[in-house]
C-alpha cells in the first residue's frame, strides 16, 4: 500500500513537472513576460479545472510551480539542453562550417550572427543552426570580428 501511495505521488509530481515546463515553453515561444505564468495562467487553470473537474482538481492547482523564477529557470534549462543538443550533433557530424553575419537592427545596432553547418546523421541532413546573437560594437572589419569572437 505504501508503495502505491509513493508511486501516485511520484506520477503526479513528474505530470506538474512536465506540464510546468510545458507551459513554460509557450511562454518563451510567444515571448511574453515570466510573471504570465503566475498572474494569468495559473489563476485561469484553477478556475477552468474548478469549472470542469471539480474543486478536488483544482485545489491541486494551487501547487502548480509557475512563479517567475521558476519559469525562467525551466526556460534557461531547456535553452542549455538545447544547446547540449547541438553541440553532441554538431561534435558526432566531425564535419562543419561556422558562418558570421554582421547585419543591423531596426535601431541600426550591430549585431554578430553565428550560424553552424553540419551534417545531421540522425536525419541525414544538412541543417544550419544560429549559435549566437551578439551586439556588435567594432567596426565591422576583419579585424574587429576577430576581437569579438576571441573575447566570447
Amino acid at each position: 500500500m505504501e508503495k502505491k501511495i509513493i508511486s501516485q505521488a511520484s506520477t503526479t509530481d513528474k505530470s506538474l513537472l512536465t506540464a510546468s515546463y510545458l507551459i513554460s515553453l509557450q511562454i518563451a515561444k510567444c515571448e511574453k513576460p515570466y510573471s504570465i505564468g503566475k498572474e494569468l495562467i495559473k489563476p485561469s487553470l484553477i478556475a477552468a479545472y474548478n469549472e470542469l473537474l471539480g474543486r478536488s482538481v483544482a485545489s491541486k492547482m494551487k501547487d502548480f510551480p509557475l512563479s517567475n523564477d521558476t519559469v525562467e529557470r525551466r526556460i534557461s534549462d531547456m535553452a542549455e539542453d538545447t544547446g547540449k543538443q547541438l553541440t553532441a550533433k554538431i561534435n558526432k557530424s566531425g564535419l562543419f562550417g561556422l558562418k558570421l553575419d554582421e547585419s543591423t537592427d531596426i535601431q541600426n545596432s550591430s549585431i554578430l550572427l553565428t550560424y553552424a553547418r553540419y551534417i545531421d546523421h540522425d536525419e541525414s541532413d544538412m541543417k544550419e543552426h544560429t549559435l549566437s546573437v551578439s551586439d556588435f560594437f567594432f567596426a565591422s572589419r576583419a579585424r574587429g570580428i576577430h576581437l569579438r569572437c576571441t573575447a566570447a
